[in-house]
């Protein structure tokens, strides 16, 4: 008699962000097991229908019940764990769960015997170039290629994740430009607040520049097409489409001409004083700080070509997307 075996199991990090969130709804259609790993402060929003592990993927003992693969004999991890910042404060915890933490989970991973590993990374670990060039993928991350303490965590370990790749990891990388969406239930996403800021009046002028953003739903959709057809070692950008902040007014409030814009002379001067005041009197992360203005300044020509030709990734309107957003 043929040995019955257990259905596929999904290992899951960061299953309580927005990405995470949208993943974990599509993952539930699926005939399979799905376990998260999320830290004990999370209790609260773990989603429903779901295996939970509360720990801290910093240690890497706390992960090893997390990779108990007994009886599977498919095994996908999809990585998604990651502290984002747009502050100007140094935070050691941001290398420490992006890069330590990725580390552990990799190493895991690699004495698990996982079926398919993919890590998703961010846009802004691929490193810069002049307005003129279009962003590609590329092997050679390096946190001397970035600017920003998130991006350099995020270099660093894409730079790790391939490491593994070339010592048999069965793993590839995708890279989200700036994701909105719907479902970002916990309003965690600092994009999408920015969308309703700009609905609701709160930010009343826009300020030179813009930005690549992608729907949720689309990355989402890139992963798990990265699952079946990813090529292992490999980089995928999933990119949207691109719209100036001038764009993104007139889109959400209907207007037939630009609105009133703050030169960016000026919203440099601004920008550091606006981020103190607003955490010290919100205690919250404020919508504009010194390197979120700087990131809507450099270069966001980014090309999803490769994952379009190999995967199939072919992403819905800016329009749709920020409309459903809000």
């Amino acid at each position: 008699m043929k040995k019955e075996t257990n259905k596929k199991l999904y290992l899951v990090t960061g299953a309580t962000g927005h990405l995470g969130t949208i993943l974990i709804q599509e993952l539930v259609k699926k005939d399979c097991t799905i376990r998260i790993f999320c830290l004990p402060s999370q209790k609260d929003i773990v989603p429903s229908g779901v295996e939970v592990i509360y720990e801290d993927i910093r240690n890497k003992e706390d992960l090893l019940p997390f990779f108990d693969t007994t009886g599977y004999e498919d095994v996908t991890l999809i990585h998604a764990a990651a502290k984002i910042s747009i502050l100007s404060k140094e935070d050691p915890t941001i290398w420490d769960i992006n890069v330590n933490g990725t580390k552990n989970v990799m190493e895991l991973a690699l004495q698990s015997h996982i079926t398919k590993v993919i890590y998703v990374s961010s846009i802004h670990a691929l490193p810069e170039k002049p307005k003129s060039e279009i962003i590609q993928e590329t092997k050679e991350f390096s946190p001397d290629f970035v600017e920003g303490q998130y991006a350099k965590s995020k270099a660093e370990a894409a730079r790790i994740v391939l490491e593994y790749a070339n010592n048999g990891l069965p793993v590839c990388i995708v890279h989200p430009t700036g994701v909105i969406g719907p479902g970002d239930l916990y309003h965690h996403n600092h994009s999408v607040l920015t969308l309703q800021g700009i609905k609701t009046k709160k930010i009343p002028c826009a300020i030179e520049g813009g930005y690549d953003f992608v729907d949720a739903r689309d990355v989402v959709d890139g992963i798990l097409r990265a699952e079946e057809k990813g090529r292992n070692g490999e980089c995928y950008i999933l990119s949207g489409d691109y719209i100036t902040v001038k764009e993104m007014f007139r889109m959400i409030h209907h207007l037939n001409k630009d609105p009133i814009t703050i030169p960016s002379a000026i919203v440099k001067i601004i920008a550091p004083l606006y981020e103190k005041i607003a955490i010290f009197f919100d205690n919250q992360h404020p919508l504009l700080t010194p390197y979120s203005l700087y990131t809507l300044q450099t270069n966001a020509n980014f090309s999803h070509e490769k994952a379009t030709k190999e995967l199939g990734y072919h992403p819905r309107s800016i329009e749709e997307a920020i409309q459903d957003s809000l």
